[in-house]
């Protein structure tokens, strides 16, 4: 799904509300791709309900609640995924860790 997708938010909000529900069962699932283009879906949705009757809009609310639940738990389980993980060796992450070292003692 793109920002141009037709389908009604609601469609567009189940499948949202699918992908994160997945992606909580298998958090190794972000990583393999399976929320690609979520960030796109999202802001269809929230582009779409301003354009939506308001009796429309305010159905989805409880919705839209869930979904910001979800990703709220999926963004929790991946910051303890990272954590978890040993800390990489490229030379990138070792840049931002010499520079919050040095960083950290107020020393440029």
């Amino acid at each position: 799904m793109t920002a141009a997708n037709p389908e009604s938010p609601e469609k567009r909000l189940a499948s949202i509300r699918a992908r994160l529900e997945a992606a909580l069962q298998e958090p190794s699932s972000t990583i393999s791709g399976a929320l690609t283009g979520l960030e796109a879906d999202v802001a269809s949705v929230c582009t779409a309900i301003p354009d939506l009757p308001s009796k429309e809009a305010h159905a989805l609310a409880p919705e839209m609640k869930h979904v910001i639940g979800l990703l709220e738990l999926l963004s929790e389980a991946m910051a303890q995924k990272a954590a978890e993980e040993p800390p990489s060796s490229d030379s990138a992450n070792l840049r931002r860790k010499a520079a919050a070292a040095y960083g950290s003692k107020g020393r440029r």
